[in-house]
């Protein structure tokens, strides 16, 4: 009898152990759910997906105009597939000569972090557009001719800047960008790409706040060359699933260690 109810205690010793370590584990799931769920990528395009000479699957045309954006084999390396915004020269490329400004997104995004590749080829305006709503409302980060100006602009019945930034630049030179919107506040950095300093150690190129657009889509401008674009509610939130992917990255930090 003393041996049976010996037994029947550390049985039901294990069962609470048993009980105590599946309420652990349950909470460390739901934890782990609640924090996966919290990290949202809003978007991503590495053009692998798409053909060349094609338009880009996962874009729109925000504006209508004379040029067209394709897929295209990168000029530094055939073998990467990017996106050329134009097929006419820079010029002719911007919207407000008759130009096209190619946008995806949501019309309803306000506060996001985007992180991409550019490469300007030549020395001339160009550069990407946010909270766009319609060819005559959007914001413009730009790059001007000299390669140190990169000016924040407004799109409103004209041209109005927002702010004056510096930051050197070339052409035909890869580069990783980031820019941070927060309520009415815009930061946009700029680096080589094979620079591995974390963004938040790199000074801010442009530092602009206007309160006009709350919303819009983001988009190129002019003839630009772009590639790995990620798009998501925070720094954090710039991964892709653990998946087979095209390229050498399942993460933005495993594209720059490839790179």
């Amino acid at each position: 009898m003393i041996f049976t109810y010996l037994s029947l205690f550390r049985c039901i010793q294990v069962s609470q152990y048993t009980k105590l370590a599946l309420k652990i584990v349950v909470s460390l799931l739901c934890f782990g759910i609640t924090m996966q769920a919290s990290a949202v990528l809003l978007f991503h395009d590495d053009f692998e997906k798409d053909e060349i000479g094609q338009e880009p699957s996962k874009w729109e045309v925000g504006h209508d105009g004379a040029t067209t954006a394709e897929v295209v084999a990168d000029p530094k390396k055939a073998s990467n597939k990017v996106l050329a915004t134009s097929d006419k020269g820079s010029n002719a490329s911007r919207h407000d000569v008759g130009g096209s400004i190619y946008v995806f997104g949501d019309a309803n995004w306000d506060d996001y972090v985007a992180e991409w590749d550019m490469m300007f080829p030549d020395d001339f305006y160009m550069g990407v557009v946010f909270r766009f709503q319609d060819g005559e409302k959007f914001y413009l980060s730009d790059r001007r001719q000299g390669g140190r100006d990169y000016h924040f602009y407004k799109r409103q019945g004209g041209w109005a800047q927002v702010k004056a930034g510096l930051v050197e630049n070339d052409p035909e030179v890869w580069y990783r960008a980031q820019l941070v919107l927060s309520g009415d506040k815009f930061i946009f950095k700029l680096k080589e790409r094979d620079d591995k300093t974390p963004f938040n150690k790199v000074d801010p190129a442009t530092e602009g706040e206007d309160g006009n657009f709350k919303t819009g889509k983001f988009g190129h401008y002019g003839l630009v060359y772009l590639d790995n674009i990620f798009v998501g509610d925070a720094v954090e939130d710039l991964v892709l699933p653990v998946e087979p992917q095209d390229k050498l990255s399942t993460t933005w930090g495993m594209i720059k260690d490839a790179y």
